[in-house]
């Protein structure tokens, strides 16, 4: 059986691997998009704009793509190191669920 540091272990790194899963999942999300935009954009023409909070702002094609693609490379950094820590947390909580499965045996 687990003790009870264990368990809050477990319980904690259940919630943090949710979280991260949650949020890769909406930065994928988010990168997916900005890759359609980046295909849009390419293909625009006249006038190009971007918006700040609740404004837009006129732009150059070319500042408004480099704008972009930063974005979208600290997108892909982002769920890298997501990816890393998610990996991690999937170890240590296999782990925990192989120390439960030998403790139900010797029961």
């Amino acid at each position: 059986m687990l003790s009870d540091e264990e368990m809050n272990e477990y319980r904690a790194y259940s919630q943090q691997y949710q979280m991260i899963a949650i949020q890769k999942q909406a930065i994928e999300a988010r990168n997916a998009e900005m890759g359609e935009t980046l295909k849009e954009l390419d293909a625009a023409k006249g006038k190009v704009y971007y918006s700040t909070g609740a404004v837009l702002i006129e732009s150059t094609k070319d500042d408004v793509k480099k704008r972009l693609e930063d974005q979208k490379k600290e997108a892909v950094d982002t769920l890298e190191t997501l990816g890393k820590q998610e990996e991690k947390l999937k170890k240590r909580l296999e782990e925990l669920q192989t120390k439960v499965r030998e403790s139900e045996k010797n029961e």
